[in-house]
């Protein structure tokens, strides 16, 4: 058995485990990413991930102090306006953004964020990519982790678990986590369409869920926009099936996009996935941390998913930073803690507030008719009160 060693060992190497990697690389920790799938792709080869990531200003922020954003901001569509409405109450909302040179948002292509970390990281001498990896056990030898996968010991002082919200690391140690299903799905469609967005998001609440609408960059001069529409897992089955044409997709887009974006004129790609959320019960264990998915899941309806998770690698990255400056062991139980404690209640807040948005969103009986129009206007009507909305969803307070 080849025997590797490292001072941290990133197991996962999608979106969270990269941008972990690239940010803790510049410390001068020697660094192992484990990944069950081939990430390290030849450049001529595409990146087959057509999803897309919404970046909150806060994040943009983080990003260039990280010097990525530089790398990243060609492919980034901004957010200038999000209108909210409820279908259920018949009220509307509109947010704008008041601070100069920022956006409420950028919508970005997973595998333009994909490819620009994997460029980066190929650069770093400090880190080693482990491809076609799983995860078989964990244990411990005086201060430090060893992780058995394949045919490959990895002997470090740190576990940093970004491996998703079914995290093997979270099942080999035992950690106990808080899941919610929803009986749910989301579709997620990038489509092409008649009128230009104008860089405006829209949140359209229906009583089986949410629709989305986010402006993304044209391609070859032509309109394009992401939807993520979460219904009935047996509607979204049949909207997704192969017997139903593309035509009669367009049909089902175009009475509920029509009136913001005109008729589609292409869908470029279709996906499903089924609803949950959940939290662990605390983001670390022997030696051990999670970030991102792993720690955490939140209901896509503010999408914030990714953000919180980029919150969780500034955390790191903070900690990390400040154990080296001090000459402190990282790996001990205080570190874990500490990082634990810079992120959990932030994640808790917002698993409870996008399950409770869901929530009472989907209720259409004349008391909650009556409340959530009252809400809206009370929103309209105080700027103050608005502006602080913006903020939060901006990640700025």
């Amino acid at each position: 058995m080849k025997e590797l060693s490292c001072d941290l060992h990133i197991v996962g190497g999608a979106l969270t485990g990269l941008l972990t990697a690239y940010c803790v690389s510049s410390l001068g920790y020697k660094i192992i990413v484990s990944e069950r799938k081939n990430i390290m792709q030849d450049n001529k080869q595409p990146i087959n991930d057509t999803r897309t990531t919404a970046i909150a200003e806060g994040s943009k922020v983080f990003l260039e102090s990280q010097g990525l954003w530089k790398f990243i901001k060609g492919f980034a569509e901004p957010i200038k306006n999000i209108k909210v409405v409820d279908k259920t109450a018949n009220s509307n909302l509109e947010f704008n953004n008041s601070i100069t040179k920022t956006s409420l948002g950028y919508i970005v292509k997973n595998s333009k964020l994909i490819s620009i970390l994997t460029n980066e990281l190929k650069k770093k001498n400090n880190v080693k990519f482990i491809t076609g990896s799983n995860l078989n056990s964990i244990s411990y030898h005086n201060s430090k982790i060893i992780s058995v996968s394949n045919n490959k010991r990895i002997n470090s002082k740190l576990i940093i678990a970004a491996d998703g919200k079914n995290s093997t690391v979270r099942k080999i140690l035992g950690t106990n986590f808080f899941k919610k299903k929803y009986n749910e799905k989301a579709l997620v469609i990038n489509f092409f369409h008649e009128r230009p967005h104008n860089n405006i998001a829209y949140e359209i609440f229906f009583k089986t869920g949410p629709l989305a609408i986010l402006p993304m960059q044209k391609e070859r001069k032509r309109n394009q926009s992401a939807l993520i529409w979460s219904n009935k897992p047996e509607i979204i089955d049949k909207i997704t099936s192969l017997d139903l044409h593309n035509k009669y997709l367009e049909e089902i887009l175009n009475e509920k996009i029509y009136q913001q974006l005109g008729s589609v004129t292409n869908i470029n790609s279709v996906q499903s996935f089924p609803l949950s959320a959940h939290i662990n019960e605390k983001f670390y264990d022997n030696k051990t941390v999670y970030v991102g998915d792993a720690a955490h899941s939140i209901h896509p309806i503010a999408g914030q998913g990714w953000n919180l998770g980029l919150r969780d690698v500034n955390s790191i990255t903070k900690l990390l930073r400040e154990t080296k400056e001090n000459n402190l062991e990282i790996g001990t139980k205080s570190f874990c803690k500490m990082y634990n404690d810079a992120c959990y209640y932030d994640a808790f807040r917002l698993f409870e507030i996008t399950d409770k948005l869901d929530w009472i969103f989907k209720k259409d009986q004349p008391y909650f008719k009556f409340l959530k129009k009252f809400g809206f206007n009370i929103i309209n009507k105080n700027k103050i009160f608005k502006e602080q909305i913006v903020k939060f969803a901006m990640g700025l307070n």
